[in-house]
């Protein structure tokens, strides 16, 4: 029977997912961003490409109804529910070290990079796997480009307990990293980040 489970602010895991099981992440409190990617568990250079998917779907903001694609523009999670307004960023990288030294933090702090990293260490097959983090998509990071070019970031629109779910269509590990951002406003202002919570769909 699946189970919800909690993703802890800040930290990331790598979750295992056969073909056409579902992926549920819910946005326990609202207005906190989540990383997500997928990586094939049959070929270790294919992973899911925002810019592949841009490119097939013609737009930017996938939804549902429609395919993400990898690398190797093939078929790979399928986008079968949404609860939100549908705002969900495709354009940014996963922040990692280099990205908060530059925008002011002192020391060491969190980051999505090393959150995905940390977690496909954690799983043996992993090895393989590219590690640099792929773009990911920004689950509910209300993101968009202005007519000069400019990305300009606004305010979630995720509001508590609002959710998207993601059908594998071959089997994936899907990576998950509650973003750790606080230095810029990416996630409402927060003071700090917060959990969300994910649950695995279908028969295993």
């Amino acid at each position: 029977m699946p189970q919800i489970q909690t993703l802890l602010a800040r930290t990331g895991v790598a979750l295992k997912l056969k073909s056409y099981q579902t992926i549920k992440i819910l946005n326990t409190h609202g207005s906190q961003i989540v990383d997500l990617w997928a990586l094939s568990t049959s070929n270790p250079s294919e992973y899911l490409s925002m810019s592949h998917t841009h490119a097939i779907l013609r737009k930017i903001t996938p939804c549902v109804g429609d395919t993400l694609y990898s690398n190797t523009s093939s078929p790979m999670l399928s986008f079968t529910e949404d609860t939100t307004k549908g705002d969900h960023g495709t354009l940014i990288a996963a922040c990692n070290p280099a990205r908060y030294e530059m925008m002011g933090a002192q020391g060491w702090h969190a980051s999505c990079e090393e959150n995905y990293l940390s977690a496909i260490q954690a799983v043996d097959e992993m090895r393989g796997f590219p590690r640099t983090a792929p773009a990911p998509i920004n689950l509910f990071m209300n993101a968009h480009v202005e007519g000069d070019g400019k990305i300009v970031y606004e305010k979630p629109t995720s509001e508590k307990g609002q959710f998207v779910c993601f059908k594998a269509l071959i089997d994936v590990v899907v990576v998950l990293s509650a973003c750790p951002m606080d230095v810029r406003a990416t996630s409402d202002w927060l003071p700090e980040p917060r959990d969300v919570e994910w649950e695995i769909l279908g028969e295993e």
